[in-house]
């Protein structure tokens, strides 16, 4: 069962200072009680194989999503088969490994069930990370995620925004978001992967393999060497500018849910 958040940001800190205290006294107790708000805030973790170390930005940045992404699906009371389909196929296009996949499908699981604390797991994320994360592009895709049926519910909206105050952000900013998230529109994200010939699941390197492949097809040089009319060359110019805003369109959207690299 897992502990209430108010009791949980304090386990860290009871068992650090109290082993302190045996151990070294009152300083001892000051150093373990530091020790036990580093675990607290996801700033250090303890593996059996490798002991004390800073917690894994990849793994911390994973779980986040994953437990606010549960979170903001069970918002409405329930988890759709849509909110489903689309986490499965962002499991598929971040190339998880079978223990990533595990942590993401317990981290999903563990959002359905309980009310993350926003504050921690934001403190958490930033000690792991630092400069590394795009807060906006992460409460980005939160959006955009919430937005997959066309409108934020009530209950979605008030998610977002929780989690936004915890990273500073206004409710306006929030709403603003919500009204014009930059690519969140399904249909056009859609019609951007068909005109590469690529599917919402490919990785990264497989849409950029898509997308040269349709480039090199319709590109005015290759045309233009073998004797095509100027007609033809300028349509060739259209169809590259569609591709490559096509491409540039589905990165933007995907920035939103990239992890850090293993």
């Amino acid at each position: 069962m897992a502990l209430p958040v108010a009791l949980n940001k304090l386990v860290g800190k009871a068992l650090g200072a109290s082993l302190g205290m045996v151990v070294g006294g009152p300083v001892g107790a000051l150093v373990g009680a530091g020790l036990g708000h580093a675990f607290d805030a996801g700033w250090l973790n303890w593996r059996l194989d490798r002991g004390l170390a800073r917690a894994d930005g990849r793994r911390q940045h994973m779980v986040f999503l994953f437990r606010w992404l549960g979170h903001l699906a069970k918002a409405d009371g329930r988890v759709s088969e849509r909110d489903i389909e689309a986490v499965q196929k962002l499991m598929q296009r971040l190339n998880l490994s079978p223990r990533e996949r595990r942590e993401a499908v317990d981290a999903f699981q563990f959002g359905r069930h309980n009310a993350p604390d926003p504050g921690g797991d934001v403190r958490g994320l930033r000690a792991a990370l630092g400069e590394a994360i795009d807060e906006q592009e992460l409460l980005r895709g939160l959006v955009m995620f919430a937005l997959k049926d066309g409108k934020a519910t009530l209950a979605e909206q008030a998610v977002l925004e929780k989690l936004g105050h915890a990273f500073g952000w206004s409710k306006d900013r929030i709403g603003d978001f919500l009204l014009r998230p930059k690519d969140a529109d399904a249909g056009q994200l859609s019609n951007a992967y068909a005109k590469l010939g690529a599917t919402a699941d490919c990785s990264d390197d497989a849409l950029t393999r898509c997308y040269r492949r349709s480039l090199a097809q319709h590109h005015p040089d290759k045309l233009q060497g073998a004797g095509a009319t100027e007609a033809v060359l300028l349509a060739a110019q259209a169809q590259t500018r569609e591709l490559r805003a096509a491409y540039e369109r589905i990165m933007a959207a995907r920035a939103a849910f990239r992890l850090p690299p293993r």
